[in-house]
């Protein structure tokens, strides 16, 4: 038995978890409800949406957590927040009881996914340094790859890189690879490689399938924003773009990709007919409601909040501690 300050952080910490798994559900029932409903948001604010969305479950934890921490260090047992919210014997810890289990299988499932994408990382990195013996300089941040398969990718996290493989540039006409340039220019610009890595450490934590969903949402996202970048340079039009795409796609179905998805922004055929359709002209885009957004906000805080007592006496008839 623990007792005292060591106890308190504990106690904490697994209040912490508990909250994180109840934000977690909330989040992945909210997708699976409205999983199609994303791809009629506007291309920014559904990259906002989806960045609330994976870090919702950590900054509700944090709050949760924080508020209970205050609540039994100001010593007020007679407030409404007390009597709403919960969470016994706060300055003392069992160590064999369900608490350790929960934070030792919270600690060991953030270590795996660190682990995971950190190996990723570095595996990548070797890739490209692989790569780097069959690449020339073109211009200014864009690599000519000698090899014959139609490729075309962005990476690097601090210093960016655009990629294009000698196979894409001899099946391709020049406004086509204006097209194809210009779209990974805007993946260096927006530091999408980064920014898609991190955002698949903190997918990582939902369902496998729920994974997925929201990384596929993103990359669509990060897509059609690259997309629209090009179209804002003179002389291409957004049919020409949506047919370099399905050439493109044409070309490099048939091959393996040269890096890993995840470390990368691509143009091929990532999330093609969403994209064609937007470029087309027959996805109407439509402005994310902010007042909804701020709504779900407030009642998963609350909801975790409130479910903590709950959840709390649930594990303890369970479980004996």
């Amino acid at each position: 038995m623990i007792e005292g300050a060591l106890a308190i952080w504990l106690n904490t910490f697994a209040i912490a978890v508990i909250t994180f798994f109840i934000a977690n559900l909330a989040v992945s029932l909210m997708v699976s409800v409205l999983d199609q409903r994303f791809l009629g948001m506007e291309v920014e604010p559904r990259k906002t949406i989806l960045w609330l969305l994976v870090a919702i479950p950590w900054c509700v934890a944090v709050l949760v957590s924080s508020y209970f921490l205050y609540k039994f260090s100001s010593l007020d047992p007679f407030s409404w927040s007390t009597a709403y919210a919960h969470w016994h014997h706060m300055d003392v810890y069992a160590v064999f009881s369900w608490h350790s289990i929960t934070l030792l299988l919270a600690l060991l499932g953030i270590a795996y996914v660190l682990t995971r994408k950190i190996s990723l990382l570095l595996k990548h990195k070797n890739e490209l340094l692989l790569l780097s013996g069959f690449a020339r300089e073109i211009e200014r941040q864009v690599y000519e790859l000698e090899l014959p398969q139609a490729c075309a990718f962005t990476s690097g996290f601090l210093t960016k890189h655009c990629y294009i493989t000698s196979g894409m540039l001899n099946a391709t006409t020049v406004q086509e690879q204006a097209v194809i340039l210009g779209h990974e220019k805007a993946h260096a610009k927006n530091n999408d490689p980064l920014k898609k890595w991190l955002f698949s450490i903190l997918a990582a934590f939902f369902l496998p399938s729920l994974t997925a969903r929201l990384k596929l949402h993103m990359t669509l996202a990060m897509e059609q924003a690259a997309d629209n970048a090009v179209l804002s340079e003179e002389n291409i039009s957004s049919t020409m773009v949506a047919a370099t795409l399905v050439k493109v796609a044409r070309l490099n179905a048939a091959e393996a990709p040269l890096v890993n998805n995840e470390l990368v922004a691509n143009f091929g055929a990532d999330v093609l007919e969403q994209r064609v359709y937007f470029l087309l002209g027959r996805l109407e885009l439509k402005p994310v409601n902010k007042l909804l957004t701020l709504i779900f906000i407030v009642l998963i805080i609350v909801a975790s909040l409130s479910a903590i007592d709950s959840v709390h006496h649930l594990m303890e008839t369970i479980f004996s501690h």
